[in-house]
């Protein structure tokens, strides 16, 4: 592209004066476009030597997950019900992304309000993958699947000698 193509389209955008850019922090709402790469990842963790031993579980946030899954669950969830009992939790499919499989994992809330995927974990995930402590892996919700979506977004560094 010349450079005249250029100045053109630059000159065609719209440039914000201070007193405009202050009325919309007033107001609380931003007209301009972004163009930030979408991240799906609503639940990101690096993994504790605990959620990849013996455990059997991935213990996930209160907090991530009240606000990104619990609210879009569906049926199978309610505050007094399945989901509350620590011995019996939610059934969920668990797509993982990078190989296109489907897993079957129970949510419970723990007594401490600490959410956990347990029930085949680590052999579904941890031994499959090969996941190990340091590994940061990232869920989010699929309202329309209805399930989990997991993605290994970074191994760890491997330790130096």
């Amino acid at each position: 592209m010349n450079n005249a193509i250029a100045a053109g389209r630059v000159a065609g955008f719209r440039f914000y004066t201070r007193k405009e850019k202050e009325e919309e922090r007033r107001l609380g709402v931003c007209t301009k476009l972004g163009l930030k790469p979408y991240d799906p990842w609503t639940i990101r963790k690096t993994l504790f030597k605990s959620d990849v031993d013996g455990s059997s579980r991935l213990l996930l946030g209160k907090d991530v997950v009240e606000k990104y899954v619990i609210p879009y669950i569906g049926p199978c969830w309610d505050r007094e019900g399945c989901a509350n009992d620590v011995v019996t939790g939610c059934k969920v499919s668990v797509f993982d992304i990078d190989t296109g499989t489907v897993h079957q994992l129970v949510l419970k809330r723990w007594s401490t309000e600490s959410f956990v995927l347990t029930s085949n974990w680590v052999k579904e995930f941890v031994r499959r993958r090969a996941l190990e402590k340091g590994n940061e892996i990232g869920l989010f919700w699929d309202p329309w699947n209805a399930r989990f979506c997991f993605g290994l977004l970074r191994k760890a560094a491997a330790p130096h000698n």
